[in-house]
């Protein structure tokens, strides 16, 4: 990869100032060095600090040691490296190193260069059989659930990021949770693209589960973005648990999550879903602080950075 890729360019911009010890690092880290080690799991600067820093030790451990020394005074890793601007980081290593200024910055490029690639290349899927769950991450999801037409139905537009080159196949998965009496019966599930994606046919992974593949009407490299939408309609005809929950998969920036309400059959209670183990959406719902209608009888929450494995949406209480 060319240090100028998008990938590069997070990795110098990662550099300046305080490098890992800027206060804000989370908001500073871009989508693709954030996707690479996962930085959606870190709850805090501190977490995400120790997060990064081990995931480019790891991958500078075979690097040269004069290499190893450049990516680590310019992030600000080395003990006694923490100085508030790179040139004053590059003024000790040239000291280190024994080196012309000019020099030591040459040596900080063709270092980071080398950690660009090594990322990329730990990134990269295997060509003949790619993996559409990998390579890829959603920066903004929009979904929005309709309580008001025939059946229900749920509108998922999303916007995903390319984190290899060559992207062209990706997938979906839509879950039709048991209610919450228990009931347990196979599911039917339409669905169709609203635009952006040609879809497969459906894979049943059990009663209530479902995927597709997703082709791209275009091959994506790494930082590229691309949208699309889906909808999907339970029309089964019965119940359904009185909930939206999105529980990411993959590395996912942020979610607004919409639930609109039939007229005639308004919920008696309506709360947030925040960071709630899958587990507990199975048991008997206990309301939270209550969220109110809008005049179009509609409700609607922003979540930032949710983690892998936990639900975020919108729960109700059935009138």
């Amino acid at each position: 990869m060319s240090p100028d890729g998008g990938l590069g360019r997070e990795l110098t911009a990662l550099r300046r100032g305080w490098g890992l010890e800027t206060v804000g690092l989370r908001g500073r880290v871009g989508p693709l060095l954030s996707a690479w080690c996962e930085l959606h799991r870190t709850k805090n600067d501190r977490e995400a600090r120790r997060v990064l820093r081990d995931a480019v030790e790891n991958a500078i451990k075979d690097f040269p040691e004069g290499d190893q020394l450049a990516v680590r005074f310019a992030l600000c890793i080395e003990p006694g490296a923490q100085h508030p601007q790179l040139s004053d980081r590059v003024e000790i290593l040239r000291g280190r190193l024994r080196v012309a200024e000019r020099t030591a910055r040459r040596r900080i490029d063709r270092a980071f260069a080398r950690l660009a690639a090594e990322i990329e290349a730990q990134t990269q899927c295997d060509p003949d059989e790619p993996d559409p769950d990998k390579g890829w991450f959603v920066k903004r999801l929009k979904a929005v659930v309709q309580l008001d037409k025939a059946a229900p139905t749920v509108v998922e537009e999303r916007l995903i990021v390319a984190t290899r080159d060559g992207l062209s196949r990706i997938s979906a998965r839509f879950t039709v949770p048991r209610t919450e009496d228990g009931h347990d019966a196979e599911r039917h599930v339409s669905a169709g693209v609203q635009y952006g994606v040609r879809m497969g046919e459906p894979i049943r992974e059990g009663q209530r589960h479902f995927r597709w593949l997703l082709d791209l009407p275009r091959r994506l490299d790494s930082g590229q973005q691309h949208s699309y939408a889906l909808e999907f309609q339970v029309d089964d005809g019965l119940p359904i648990r009185t909930s939206y929950a999105f529980v990411p998969l993959v590395t996912c920036e942020s979610v607004t999550v919409r639930v609109r309400f039939h007229p005639d059959h308004l919920p008696r209670a309506v709360w947030r879903l925040d960071k709630v183990p899958q587990s507990v959406l199975a048991d008997p719902p206990q309301p939270g602080a209550a969220l109110p209608l809008d005049g179009t009888f509609e409700v609607a929450q922003d979540f930032v950075a949710p983690q892998l494995g936990y639900a975020y949406g919108i729960r109700w209480l059935a009138d």
